[in-house]
């Protein structure tokens, strides 16, 4: 059965041509989906209920069922834990600010890339998400929460291991006919494939882009980070370079902060021969603790220290606010939790 809530209008206009459907139903059907949030083919009234039933048997909106939902009290963060139609699991993160709404979202179940500090990896790559259930894991959120301005593709799974349905994934929630989210709206973090940071920017959709980098020393990342191994800290420099010159967009760097491992003088220094010039954002972030990784979150002194020492070498460098920090927060760690 076809998805169809991860089709162009275009595209839409095409499946139904085959049935005999009049064109301007593409039109409705997209705008039901997209503006309207509708992912049942009942609820879409303005279309003759012959058509509803028939698109019932030809077509399918993916759907997730939220498994279970881990409301913060300390702010208004949300955690779910979401089921796919094949019983998978994954999770998406809401986050209320005083100006904004942000959703946190997966982009595979499970990862390979093999970072030893992330629960996301540690039962290795299920399977990629299709565009389909990346769209409606959005509008769910959504649904239950109200209208969001910010998406940041950074939970389970590395998104540009999972190219072609990111792209896609980004095209239609992007499009003005529909949901038109702005491109300066997404984030997408990326643990480090730079081919595909330049086949990102080779593509127009000029989105914001988070480099994880966490360590500055290319034997350093390569222990904690296997992907080093295969890209070197010299290739995503180029890669990042290569991003904001085609697109203009300022690339944060990640940087999870680890107690007496990558917070040392010589990171400091590493981090300014690297960086130092360029039009780019360290964003420190504490590490959260898992029971696969034997290191603990620093202390505030420890992050604010790091950041000074970082400043004063010229680095425009930042704490990320920590946001349902009473929450079982890593991403991936509910959804270990749960499986166990």
């Amino acid at each position: 059965m076809i998805s169809i809530n991860d089709k162009t209008i275009a595209e839409i206009e095409d499946l139904f041509k085959e049935k005999s459907y009049q064109k301007f139903r593409a039109k409705q059907v997209f705008r039901a989906i997209h503006v309207n949030r509708i992912n049942d083919f009942d609820d879409m009234t303005d279309l003759p209920l012959k058509m509803r039933e028939e698109l019932k048997n030809d077509f399918k909106i993916d759907r997730l069922d939220v498994l279970k939902t881990f409301e913060s009290k300390v702010d208004q963060t949300k955690k779910y834990l979401l089921q796919l139609a094949d019983k998978n699991i994954v999770e998406a993160v809401y986050m209320a600010y005083k100006d904004r709404a942000t959703i946190c979202i997966s982009s595979q179940v499970g990862c390979r890339m093999g970072c030893t500090f992330c629960a996301s990896t540690k039962n290795g790559m299920v399977r990629n998400m299709t565009a389909s259930e990346l769209i409606e894991e959005v509008y769910l959120v959504e649904r239950l929460n109200g209208p969001i301005s910010n998406i940041v593709i950074m939970g389970i799974g590395e998104p540009l291991d999972n190219f072609t349905n990111i792209k896609k994934f980004i095209e239609i929630i992007t499009d003005p006919k529909g949901r038109n989210l702005s491109h300066r709206s997404i984030t997408l973090s990326t643990s480090g494939l730079a081919t595909k940071i330049k086949e990102l920017a080779d593509t127009g959709l000029d989105v914001n882009l988070a480099l994880s980098l966490h360590y500055a020393d290319n034997q350093k990342r390569a222990v904690y980070m296997p992907v080093a191994n295969r890209y070197s800290i010299e290739d995503l420099i180029e890669a990042t370079d290569y991003y904001f010159d085609k697109t203009g967009r300022r690339v944060s760097f990640e940087y999870v902060v680890i107690d007496g491992v990558n917070n040392l003088n010589e990171d400091v220094e590493n981090l300014h021969d690297l960086l130092f010039g360029k039009n780019v954002h360290i964003n420190l972030i504490p590490l959260n603790p898992i029971e696969e990784f034997d290191h603990k979150k620093p202390a505030s002194k420890v992050l604010e220290d790091f950041r000074q020492r970082l400043t004063k070498r010229g680095l425009n460098a930042t704490i990320r606010r920590s946001m349902g920090s009473d929450i079982d927060a890593s991403c991936g760690q509910l959804r270990n939790n749960y499986a166990r």
